[in-house]
């Protein structure tokens, strides 16, 4: 519920918009620029705790529905864009990820799958709708992601005052941080998926949360491709798998910014490529080649841990080869120069 301010003029912006939505007063006081909340109760008792349990997010069932203690899900909820909340798959100090079951909107948008291996309380048999994977953000103050800045580089906040609020870290540019922290990965989650790289396909996302595609099936996830006891034979060809997968996301100007086994699973003889709200554009962020390195650097290590010793020179000159072979107007112009 948004804080109640008989004062407050109309929301002016998408931003503005989704903040009033999530609870948020971004009233500002005009003399000074400052933000607050209108009430110092309301302000904590709104402050989002680090990790959330399926049950304290699902604060009451009703004949008529379910009311779930954070706005975003409870939106995507109400559009009906998932039925029900299944259980918490995975927490972290960036989000906590929820398998929750689709409803019949968005069941063609994903496909089947095989459904959950159980019903739930109270209720008959398991209905025959996909899994999704629901992945809430924490507090921004509270993401162990390290220099964020560098990731934000390059993109463009149209609010002057918002970009302001971020870097000064203020109440108001913390909850704004968030958001834009999910619409980037929904973007390039979106972006990705249309491409044809192996992404999960995106659903939905509101307030802190998206609804993605759900990689695994009713017994369980996928793995991680360092959890998923691969044969040195799996591994070569995962490896090339994940080679191409970067080679493709430069082709279209994009640099994933944290490519390592924590974000890389591993499913049907499959890699697909997870989290993404660092990702980097190339001709928008002045140190996308550094990133890039990075990535290439991680992604050597994590096959270095499968048995295999890959060399980041020899990564590196054929990610670039793969850009340039399936260039597209976003490959960057140095592609062309090696």
């Amino acid at each position: 519920m948004s804080v109640n301010n008989p004062n407050r003029p109309p929301a002016t912006s998408w931003l503005e918009e989704e903040l009033e939505a999530s609870g948020y007063d971004w009233l500002s006081d005009e003399a000074d620029g400052r933000e607050y909340f209108a009430d110092r109760a309301h302000r904590k008792a709104r402050k989002p705790p680090r990790r959330q349990t399926v049950k304290k997010l699902l604060e009451s069932g009703q004949a008529q529905g379910r009311t779930f203690g954070d706005p975003g899900l409870q939106e995507l909820y109400e559009k009906e864009y998932f039925s029900e909340l299944l259980w918490q798959l995975r927490s972290g100090k960036e989000a906590t990820l929820y398998v929750v079951r689709a409803s019949a909107k968005t069941t063609p948008l994903v496909g089947p799958h095989p459904p959950a291996p159980f019903p739930q309380e109270g209720e008959g048999a398991v209905e025959d709708f996909p899994l999704l994977a629901a992945k809430l953000y924490v507090d921004s103050r509270v993401r162990s992601f390290k220099n964020d800045a560098l990731y934000r580089q390059g993109r463009y906040i149209s609010d002057k005052q918002v970009e302001k609020a971020i870097d000064q870290r203020s109440q108001f540019g913390v909850r704004a941080q968030n958001i834009l922290w999910v619409e980037e990965e929904y973007r390039q989650l979106h972006a990705l998926h249309q491409a044809g790289l192996a992404v999960p396909k995106p659903v939905a996302h509101a307030g802190n949360v998206i609804l993605m595609e759900f990689i695994g099936d009713g017994e369980g996830p996928a793995p991680r491709l360092s959890e998923a006891g691969l044969s040195q034979a799996e591994a070569q060809d995962a490896l090339e798998q994940a080679i191409q997968i970067l080679g493709l996301m430069l082709a279209h100007g994009k640099v994933h910014g944290d490519y390592s086994a924590f974000n890389l699973l591993w499913w049907e003889g499959r890699a697909v490529v997870i989290d993404f709200p660092q990702m980097v554009e190339w001709d928008k962020n002045p140190r996308a080649s550094e990133i890039l390195q990075r990535d290439v650097h991680g992604l050597c290590r994590t096959f270095g841990h499968l048995g295999l010793h890959p060399k980041g020179s020899e990564v590196l000159r054929r990610v670039w080869q793969i850009a340039r072979k399936n260039a597209t107007p976003f490959t960057p112009v140095e592609a062309t120069l090696l």
